[in-house]
Parts: structure tokens; C-alpha cells; sequence
């Protein structure tokens, strides 16, 4: 099984539910095993006109799922390990779509909110990043069967 496949998509809802905080706007979460396709999701995460979709392997299949998107009049963000950012932006270029979705670095993709929702402090960072533990940890127990997904923080 790929656990950091896991990881990544559930911290990113959780940083989706940290960033959207106070919003209307709804936020499903899926377990990391279930595809965009058999839910016929529009991605892992579908906020506004947005379809973000959260993978540690881009290939081909996930640039003909952007150009759908495309076509279906969503933004489509790929959010991905350092190593998947040059290979998904070179597919985008092959398939001619790279100037119309974005590609993002999980950890910079992450850090960002952590700097602004803390107010750029650091007991601000450090109270951001336990809430969005918190969220991950409360993802992880409500739709995921294996416990050992969840994050332990030690002070």
C-alpha cells in the first residue's frame, strides 16, 4: 500500500479544513483507496471551480483527468512530492495544458497556510500546526481503517 499517498492527500484536507475555516463551503473527504473515477469525482478535492488531486506519482491518467477537468470549466492543482512537480509539469507540457493548471510541492503547498494562519509568529505556527494535526488525526479516524496513518506530536 502507498501510506505516503495517504498522508498526503488527508494532510491536505486538513489544511483545506484549516484554511477554509469559517467558510461555507463544504469539504469532502474520501479514503485514499477510492479513485476520482469510481466516485466520479471531479478530484480529491473539489472547493469552487477547483479540482485538486493530491497523488505522490503523477502520470498520464492524471493529465487526461486536468484536461477533462479543463474542458468541464474547473481549475485543476496538482499537489505532489518534490520529485512529482518536474514530471507532472513536463506531462502537462507534452499534452499542451501546462499554462492551465497549477502544480504545487506538498510541503510548500502546506507551509504557506502555516506562516499566514500564524500570523507569521511562532506560537501561532506551532497552534496552526496542532489544529491541523488535530483535523488529520480526526480524518484519519472517521474514514480510514488503518490507525497508524495518524501523527503523533511530541513537545
Amino acid at each position: 500500500m502507498n501510506y505516503a499517498g495517504a498522508v498526503l492527500q488527508h494532510l491536505v484536507g486538513a489544511k483545506l479544513e484549516c484554511a477554509m475555516s469559517g467558510s461555507e463551503m463544504a469539504l469532502d473527504h474520501f479514503s485514499f483507496t477510492t479513485s476520482d473515477s469510481q466516485t466520479d469525482r471531479a478530484g480529491d478535492f473539489l472547493l469552487g471551480d477547483v479540482a485538486i488531486h493530491v497523488t505522490t506519482s503523477p502520470g498520464e491518467a492524471l493529465i487526461g483527468h486536468c484536461q477533462v477537468n479543463l474542458d468541464a470549466g474547473f481549475r485543476p492543482i496538482i499537489v505532489t512530492l518534490q520529485k512529482g512537480v518536474t514530471v507532472a509539469e513536463g506531462l502537462a507540457a507534452n499534452a499542451g495544458i501546462a499554462d492551465r493548471l497549477d502544480v504545487f510541492e506538498i510541503e510548500q503547498f502546506v507551509a504557506l497556510n502555516l506562516y499566514e494562519l500564524g500570523k507569521f509568529k511562532a506560537t501561532g505556527r506551532r497552534i496552526v500546526t496542532e489544529e491541523m494535526v488535530e483535523r488529520y488525526n480526526t480524518i484519519i479516524d472517521s474514514i480510514e481503517t488503518d490507525p497508524s496513518l495518524k501523527i503523533a506530536i511530541h513537545h
